[in-house]
């Protein structure tokens, strides 16, 4: 292997992959979600009283999850299909530090991350579900 064919491969691998903001983009819609919809119901509650009824708030929520998992999910293909080409034989093995090991390493996290959102937008919305009021 030439050092030019090692260059290229490097940067085949790195070039357009994991950065920075793909691998905190997942929490960020958790975040954003989790805003949306607690400072959503508070302000709905507060406006129209303990005895509120949820309807109209859950709809809100419900209409936040999907958008935050489907933005979750369009990041996890994306991952997926850059963690997709650097899989080697010896995939979780992390013994050098080159570029192509810690592009390989910041694509596992990040869809870990990714994984971890979206398991904390469903447990968000969980309570909407099961609340008639803002009691």
């Amino acid at each position: 292997m030439t050092k030019d064919s090692a260059v290229k491969e490097v940067e085949r691998e790195t070039g357009s992959g994991t950065d920075l903001w793909s691998v905190i983009i997942a929490p960020f819609i958790w975040a954003a979600h989790f805003l949306v919809c607690y400072v959503g119901a508070a302000i709905y509650c507060q406006k129209l009283g303990r005895d509120a009824d949820l309807g109209d708030i859950r709809l809100l929520v419900l209409g936040a999850t999907a958008l935050a998992l489907l933005g979750i999910g369009a990041s996890t293909f994306r991952l997926w299909r850059v963690r997709g080409r650097s899989l080697t034989d010896n995939d979780f093995e992390y013994e050098h530090d080159t570029p192509e090991e810690r592009h390989r390493f910041l694509s596992h996290v990040a869809l870990m991350l990714c994984v971890l959102s979206a398991v904390a937008v469903i447990y968000v919305t969980i309570p909407m579900l099961y609340l008639s009021s803002c009691r």
